[in-house]
């Protein structure tokens, strides 16, 4: 069926697909969630948890794979966030050691 659509309008409707599937996953788990009465307290809290597993998840191999730069950069990171106690702080710390590192490195 591929061959018989124009370049772009495969690329539009793949796109769209995209959309659509990651939106109909999003939405599946609001759904299911809102359908539970009463959640364990125990659940609960292992679920509060999921996003900044998901963030490690991503950023550890980078910073594994990437060298002395990115590992640096993690330490200065945490250091920025125990001195500071601040989010911005922490990533504005990060961005302009990583900046400075790769500027004269």
């Amino acid at each position: 069926m591929t061959e018989m659509l124009p370049h772009n309008l495969t690329v539009y409707l793949t796109i769209a697909a995209m959309g659509a599937v990651t939106y109909a996953t999003r939405v599946s788990g609001y759904l299911v969630s809102a359908r539970i009465r009463h959640m364990p307290h125990a659940v609960q809290r292992l679920l509060d948890y999921i996003p900044g597993t998901i963030i490690i998840s991503i950023i550890a191999p980078q910073i594994a794979d990437g060298g002395w730069i990115p590992l640096s950069a993690a330490l200065v990171c945490i250091a920025v966030s125990l001195v500071f106690k601040n989010l911005v702080a922490a990533m504005a710390g990060t961005v302009v050691y990583v900046s400075l590192m790769r500027y004269f490195f």
